[in-house]
């Protein structure tokens, strides 16, 4: 899941919110980090003197924070494009067959709205990779030294509706928690009126999701109450780092991803989500079997 990652930029400090968490997981692993700045399509009547500004200057932008990744050791590949961010995200994350994209849920212009909004939304309902997304609540640059980069995750929550479609997340979920040494916390929220289902059946279906995260410490918790506040609390509980949810597919999404419940829990946790579509997932790639991506960077990386 971690060979070559994805991340979009859009000239702000708070898009690159998304990167000491990636620098975070490169401390476990020797990815591959592909940059990608997209700059909107002017209007068709001032289109070429534009388009060339534009990229232009998001070439100049991307390759300064390409510089600076690999000033700390970063593999890392560049690239500008003119296009529909969403689009264009999605078509770079296919061309250079990446295996997870990491995004801040807002910045400027294109993905302001981020979650909230159509370009991430789209983003996460259409990847075919899992995508790690983080409410930016403080900048890259005023990081104080030695925190989120530096920590390794150590609980992941993994809220689910106890459906075959909610295992989606089960492998991205335990790649990272086996990597990083994490425990994982299964967690099902039930409806206080007693409509939710029964709590000894859900804590047997629990387990049987833990039963498969084999050589990685679990527990399991059935609770009860309004999704968000619950998700939120047991995050804090447990001690989790990462709350790693699923899409179910159908007709758009589960009520627990990408639709109300997954923006208010992005709106109010201070925690990063990896959130996985069940349908059409990649498997999770070995590492030392990545497939040479196609080269159309604006600049080279080093190996």
């Amino acid at each position: 899941m971690l060979d070559r990652i994805l991340v979009p930029l859009d000239g702000s400090l708070t898009a690159e919110a998304i990167l000491p968490h990636v620098r975070r997981l490169l401390r476990r692993h020797d990815s591959e980090v592909i940059l990608l700045s997209v700059a909107n399509p002017p209007p068709v009547e001032a289109q070429v003197a534009i388009v060339e500004a534009s990229l232009s200057a998001s070439r100049e932008y991307i390759m300064g924070v390409k510089a600076r990744l690999e000033q700390q050791g970063v593999r890392v590949k560049a690239e500008a494009r003119v296009g529909p961010p969403a689009g264009v995200i999605l078509d770079v994350a296919e061309e250079r067959d990446v295996t997870l994209i990491a995004m801040a849920t807002h910045g400027r212009t294109g993905l302001k709205r981020a979650l909230f909004g159509s370009v991430a939304e789209h983003v996460l309902r259409k990847s075919p990779v899992p995508v790690l997304a983080v409410r930016p609540f403080w900048t890259y640059e005023l990081l104080p030294p030695g925190r989120t980069e530096t920590q390794p995750f150590k609980g992941i929550l993994v809220p689910t509706d106890l459906s075959a479609a909610s295992a989606g997340v089960l492998a991205p979920a335990v790649e990272l928690a086996r990597l990083f040494g994490a425990r994982l916390v299964f967690l099902n929220v039930l409806d206080p009126s007693g409509k939710g289902g029964d709590e000894g059946l859900a804590q047997a279906r629990l387990k049987e999701f833990a039963a498969k995260a084999r050589g990685v410490e679990t527990a399991t918790v059935v609770d009860q109450g309004e999704p968000v506040k619950a998700i939120l609390d047991n995050a804090r509980f447990h001690g989790c780092d990462l709350i790693a949810m699923t899409t179910h597919g159908r007709s758009g999404v589960s009520r627990l991803v990408v639709g109300s419940v997954t923006e208010q829990v992005l709106r109010d946790a201070t925690l990063p989500l990896l959130v996985v579509r069940a349908e059409k997932v990649k498997k999770v790639k070995k590492v030392g079997k990545a497939k040479k991506p196609v080269a159309k960077a604006a600049g080279k990386g080093k190996r």
